[in-house]
């Protein structure tokens, strides 16, 4: 698993129960082009499951080829690309890719959309904003999420945000590494990664601070994903999370950020409250939930029944973040199979949102006169 991708680092993650010396042989791809080989090479150290590997003084908005050498017969080349300093930087999101055995596994849904996924083309990174595995403790699953991500994870930084059903955070971090909540640069954009679950090893109040730290002094895109949304249609939390909207959304407003991605109801919903859109996208492969007929004010549109994932790209060209709705297949509200698998690229929307707000909350003029409001006497 590469994460942890940085401008000029990265961090991969071999995961294996035996016993070997595992190096990482690595090159840019333009110098592997030349020469047919890596002009690089790194040992690893051993932590739990995993062999962790740190790529040093690498160069910004570069492609990488590297190859897992000494533990075992997969030796096959795979790729990432660090993150440029400053321009276009485009990224994919989904969430809750966990199974619903006896119904299907992950290998009958969630490898679906990560393999459509990894066909998308000049992605730097995909995140998958929580709820992996059903049961965090069970082994199986794990091994079928990683065969199920195997052909993505070979092409690009695989970022994973702690969902409710990841309760084992010691076994999450020796997988993924960080855990949050931390933030990430890319381009011009900053995305800042929290953990709305019960299990966060910050409240949602030290939390808060970190937004506002995270987004004080930057100027580009702000973006933040975390598990639960703020605002949902869904039937049994009609509304959102009334301790998130407490909480986090008034340090959201203050710092301006432009866009929020959550997951945990398992549909697609786009919500617009004051200035700031949140979407939730929670296609990966989990049983679709209802959403509630009549939507919550500021819904903008929803999917259900439908696997799938978002495309974002920040483009300061453009003055623009653009997010693709991608559409994989359609599931029976049954869950037990598939009514329609769709080509690829197929979009149900395309979000636009300005890199400036466009909506201003102005305050009113007896608050900024610190008098009290009068008033109107109707009788006169």
């Amino acid at each position: 698993v590469v994460t942890a991708t940085t401008h000029t680092t990265t961090v991969i993650r071999v995961l294996t129960d035996r016993q070997c010396f595992p190096v990482i042989q690595y090159s840019t791809t333009s110098r592997f082009a030349e020469s047919g080989t890596f002009d690089n090479k790194v040992t690893g150290i051993r932590s739990c499951s995993s062999y962790v590997f740190g790529l040093m003084d690498l160069e910004p908005g570069t492609r990488y080829y590297y190859r897992v050498k000494g533990c075992g017969d997969d030796e096959k080349i795979r790729s990432f690309a660090t993150f440029p300093v400053t321009g276009t930087c485009s990224f994919v999101i989904y969430g809750d890719s966990r199974e619903q055995v006896p119904l299907y596994t992950q290998t009958e849904r969630h490898k679906l959309v990560a393999d459509r996924i990894a066909d998308e083309q000049d992605i730097l990174f995909v995140v998958n904003s929580g709820d992996l595995v059903a049961d965090s403790a069970d082994g199986e699953e794990w091994s079928r999420f990683f065969n199920s991500t195997d052909k993505l994870r070979s092409r690009t930084t695989y970022i994973a945000v702690p969902g409710n059903h990841d309760k084992d955070r010691a076994l999450f971090r020796d997988l993924f590494g960080i855990a949050g909540p931390y933030f990430l640069d890319c381009g011009n954009a900053r995305i800042l990664l929290l953990d709305s679950t019960d299990e966060a090893n910050e409240n949602l109040t030290e939390q808060a601070v970190r937004v506002s730290s995270a987004f004080s002094s930057f100027h580009g895109a702000e973006i933040v994903i975390l598990h639960h949304p703020p605002y949902s249609s869904d039937e049994k939390h009609y509304g959102g999370w009334e301790n998130l909207q407490k909480e986090l959304v008034p340090a959201f407003q203050e710092s301006g950020v432009r866009l929020v991605f959550s997951s945990h109801v398992h549909a697609f919903e786009q919500v617009t409250r004051d200035g700031i859109t949140y979407i939730t996208d929670a296609r990966g492969g989990a049983p679709a939930y209802p959403l509630n007929i009549t939507r919550i004010p500021g819904s903008v549109r929803a999917f259900e029944n439908t696997l799938g994932y978002s495309r974002v790209t920040v483009d300061p060209n453009s003055g623009e973040i653009m997010i693709d709705v991608i559409r994989v297949a359609d599931v029976r509200p049954d869950l037990r199979s598939l009514t329609r698998m769709y080509p690829a690229g197929t979009a149900d929307a395309r979000i636009v949102i300005p890199l400036r707000k466009s909506y201003l909350k102005f305050p009113a003029i007896a608050d900024l006169m610190g008098l009290p409001m009068l008033k109107k006497d109707h009788a006169r």
